[in-house]
C-alpha cells in the first residue's frame, strides 16, 4: 500500500517553494530575464505536470498525449499567474492543469460519447461537491447535489453513472491468465469503504501537519458528526468561522490528493 513518506511530502514543498520563488521573480522582472525565469519554472513545475497526468493514465489515452496535455497547461498557468500577498502558484495550476486534460479526455476520449448536457452537470457537481460535503458532514447524496446544482435528480444521476465511460472493459470478458473469472463477479459491494483505506494513508500527514484546533475541529464535524454550530460553540468561534476553516482544510486535503 502506497503512503506518503515525510521525505517526500518535505521534497513536494521544497519544490513548491521554489517554483513560487521564480514565477514571483519572473512577474518582477521584464524583457529577456523574465522569459529566463519563466522558463526555468516551467522546468520546475515538470513534476507537478507529470503527477498530474499520471492520475488520468488507463482510460483511453495515449500516456505521451495526457503528459503534453498537462505540460502545456503547466506553461498557460505560469505565463497567466500574477502572484499577490496571499497567493500560491500551485492552488492556481492544479485546477488548470485537472480542467486542460479533463477538456481533452471530453473532446477526444469518450469511447461512449456522451451528450454535451451530462458533461456540464458532471461538471457542475465537480465544482460543488467537496464544499457540500463539509457542510452536511457526510458526501453528499443524489438528492442534495441536485438541490445544490439546481439540475434535475433524474439528469444528475444519469450523468453521474456515465463516469468512466472512457474506456469500458466487458463485465463478462474472462481473465484467462489468472483463471476462469470475470470482471462482473469481482465488482466490490458499493458499500465497501476499503478502496479508500490508501487516500487515508496518504492524507496522514498532512493532518498530522494540521494546527491542534483544525484538527479537532476536522474530527469533530467528520468522527463525531457535530453541526458547525456545535463545534464553533466547543472551541469559541462562530459557525461561519468553522465552515471557513472546514473549507480551507478540506481545500489542502485535496491538493496532497491530487500531487
Amino acid at each position: 500500500m502506497a503512503t506518503s513518506s515525510p521525505v517526500t511530502v518535505s521534497s513536494r514543498r521544497s519544490e513548491s517553494r521554489r517554483l513560487e520563488q521564480l514565477l514571483r521573480a519572473a512577474h518582477a522582472a521584464r524583457g529577456r530575464r523574465r522569459a529566463e525565469l519563466l522558463d526555468e519554472a516551467i522546468v520546475a513545475g515538470l513534476p507537478l505536470a507529470r503527477t498530474l497526468a499520471r492520475r488520468f493514465r488507463g482510460r483511453g489515452v495515449d500516456n505521451d498525449d495526457l503528459e503534453q496535455v498537462a505540460v502545456e497547461h503547466l506553461i498557460r498557468a505560469a505565463r497567466n499567474y500574477r502572484p499577490t500577498d496571499d497567493s500560491d502558484f500551485r492552488s492556481y495550476a492544479l485546477p488548470t492543469i485537472r480542467g486542460g486534460i479533463r477538456h481533452h479526455f471530453r473532446d477526444n476520449a469518450w469511447a461512449i460519447r456522451l451528450p454535451r448536457r451530462l458533461q456540464e452537470i458532471q461538471a457542475r457537481v465537480n465544482s460543488v461537491q467537496t464544499a457540500l460535503a463539509v457542510d452536511l458532514g457526510h458526501w453528499p447524496t443524489y438528492a442534495e447535489l441536485a438541490e445544490a446544482t439546481g439540475v434535475d435528480v433524474t439528469e444528475l444521476r444519469a450523468a453521474e453513472q456515465a463516469r468512466g465511460c472512457f474506456q469500458p472493459t466487458s463485465l463478462d470478458a474472462e481473465r484467462a491468465s489468472e483463471g476462469s473469472w470475470n470482471l462482473g463477479g469481482q465488482l466490490a459491494d458499493p458499500r465497501n469503504t476499503y478502496e479508500l483505506v490508501d487516500q487515508v494513508h496518504s492524507l496522514w500527514p498532512v493532518i498530522n501537519e494540521l494546527p491542534e484546533r483544525d484538527r479537532l475541529i476536522l474530527r469533530r464535524r467528520f468522527v463525531d458528526h457535530l453541526t458547525q454550530a456545535e463545534i464553533g460553540a466547543e472551541i469559541g468561534i462562530s459557525q461561519m468561522q468553522v465552515s471557513r476553516r472546514l473549507q480551507t482544510i478540506m481545500g489542502r486535503l485535496q491538493l496532497a490528493l491530487s500531487a
